[in-house]
């Protein structure tokens, strides 16, 4: 029976452009028909937990003695089928899941004995974990690091709560006050098949000490800095980040880039650091980036003061960017260093280019004269930048900011943290405002912007800036809509934890690398 299913839906997918969204009945004998209702379009399972319960209602026009069998599969990325795992020979399907956390097939089959006349359905199964759907929050109690994870099983607003989930995963924190963290779906690990490595869904978290790829099925530690590295143990010290970005997956260790091309055969580790030039002479990048799964990024070297990027992902040296007429600032050598780079767009090129331009923002301080700061809006065309700076006001609420965020793919806006307080600049007008007060007693520690939309499950679409703030030993995160940019009164919701809360990601099964960029 796993042969014959699996040469008929070879044969359908040549009919069908994909047999993961086809939910339609097929006939193939105009004089006899089975109609099978009573199968839902999806379903949604937690594994190693939830059993699966289908009752389908079959009739038909002709008799004869009904088989039926159900069976499972797995879609590659170009959407064609994978081998059929047969799990029932029964009408009714009850099915204790345990396959791992994403999209899967499920195809149910009924066949006229006596003509061999046979009808199939397919629903698509989203399996998830404990730990493939929630808000994970990074966050330290000045010396270690956790996760905390507010779960969502029916929609965007959290419903229970796993507390250092990470640790309990492991047995142990990450050492370090926590840097930042971000999630790829394009690093390669062995631990679902010890004799082949895979892409795995994977978070990588960042402290001031120590960097681990963490897988989401089970929020276990993948690689850390021990292992990481091909050349073993590393010292992690700031600035330090991890992000993703045009095929690569990029580490910034003590100011250094290191990649791990995600086109390559590889086994999950960082190669040598990428060299500034051929010379090796040295820099110190900034922790802070300009970047997106499609782009090379835009990162900034305070060393050299240089505007650099790594092209396609690979290579072994640092490009610096090259200046376009009417900068009003040089890309080499400006005499400045970086408080703060963020992505705020990408512009696709049609034919006969064929690649996005992107878009982002920086404030950057002078180096003779540290009162003088600039924003600094930015244009990468592959290796050429555009730079539109403006040199702030002292009047400006903006001089004196400590934390930043734009708002990607949204409104011109970038938000800011002065005096404790949460403001906007108009980037087209240069119009700031106060969009929130926090109260007494709180300290900002982060400021984010994050959207989610997906057409199959609009209860966890959303769009919310995130504020993060402390009072003692005990964080809370504040998430707010927007009308207009401006952020509405009250908070849509409020997650509470103890420690430092120092940045929010939101997972799910269908969260992937295009869904929100890694940035600060």
């Amino acid at each position: 029976m796993k042969k014959f299913l699996y040469y008929l839906l070879i044969g359908l997918t040549l009919i069908v452009s994909s047999c993961a969204k086809d939910k339609s009945n097929y006939t193939y004998n105009t004089e006899e028909y089975i109609e099978i209702e009573g199968i839902e379009d999806k379903y949604t399972a937690v594994a190693f937990q939830d059993t699966i319960k289908i009752e389908p209602q079959i009739s038909s026009n002709k008799d004869g003695d009904l088989e039926y069998s159900w069976g499972i599969y797995e879609t590659n990325v170009q959407g064609r089928s994978a081998p059929v795992d047969t799990i029932s020979h029964t009408k009714n399907l009850k099915y204790a899941v345990h396959e791992d956390a994403k999209d899967w097939v499920l195809v149910f089959l009924a066949k006229n004995k006596r003509t061999g006349y046979t009808q199939y359905k397919t629903t698509t199964l989203t399996v998830a974990t404990a730990f493939t759907r929630g808000w994970y929050i990074l966050k330290d109690d000045g010396a270690n690091s956790d996760l905390d994870l507010f779960l969502t099983p029916q929609s965007i607003m959290v419903n229970g709560k796993i507390e250092n989930a990470l640790s309990t995963a492991n047995g142990s924190k990450l050492q370090g006050k926590a840097s930042n963290f971000s999630f790829t779906s394009a690093y390669k690990s062995n631990i679902l098949n010890p004799t082949t490595y895979a892409n795995t869904r994977t978070l990588f978290i960042t402290t001031e000490k120590d960097v681990q790829a963490v897988g989401i099925n089970n929020l276990k530690t993948i690689r850390d800095k021990s292992t990481l590295f091909i050349g073993g143990d590393q010292n992690i010290a700031p600035p330090v980040s991890a992000f993703v970005g045009n095929s690569a997956i990029y580490l910034i260790n003590r100011g250094e880039l290191y990649n791990i091309y995600s086109n390559s055969v590889n086994k999950g580790q960082f190669g040598s650091k990428v060299r500034y030039d051929d010379n090796n002479s040295p820099y110190s990048l900034s922790p802070y980036f300009a970047s997106q799964y499609s782009v090379d990024p835009i990162l900034f070297d305070n060393n050299s003061s240089s505007f650099v990027t790594l092209v396609n992902g690979s290579g072994s040296t640092l490009t610096t960017f090259s200046s376009v007429d009417g900068n009003t600032l040089p890309t080499v050598k400006n005499n400045k260093t970086a408080l703060y780079l963020g992505f705020k767009s990408t512009t696709y090129l049609p034919a006969p280019d064929y690649y996005s331009k992107r878009q982002g923002y920086a404030i950057l301080k002078d180096k003779t004269d540290p009162s003088l700061k600039s924003l600094c809006f930015l244009e990468g065309d592959r290796t050429k930048l555009t730079i539109k700076s403006e040199t702030l006001s002292s009047s400006s609420l903006l001089q004196n900011a400590s934390l930043y965020t734009l708002l990607t793919e949204d409104e011109n806006l970038l938000y800011f943290v002065t005096n404790n307080n949460v403001y906007s600049r108009n980037l087209s007008n240069g119009f700031e405002q106060l969009q929130y007060a926090v109260p007494s007693g709180e300290q900002v520690t982060f400021i984010k912007h994050l959207k989610y939309a997906v057409t199959t499950e609009p209860e966890y679409n959303f769009n919310f800036f995130i504020i993060g703030s402390k009072s003692g030993s005990n964080y809370k995160i504040r998430m707010f809509k927007k009308n207009s940019g401006n952020l509405e009164s009250v908070p849509t919701q409020v997650l509470e934890g103890t420690g430092s809360a120092r940045s929010i990601l939101y997972i799910s099964p269908r969260v992937s690398e295009s869904s929100y960029p890694s940035t600060y």
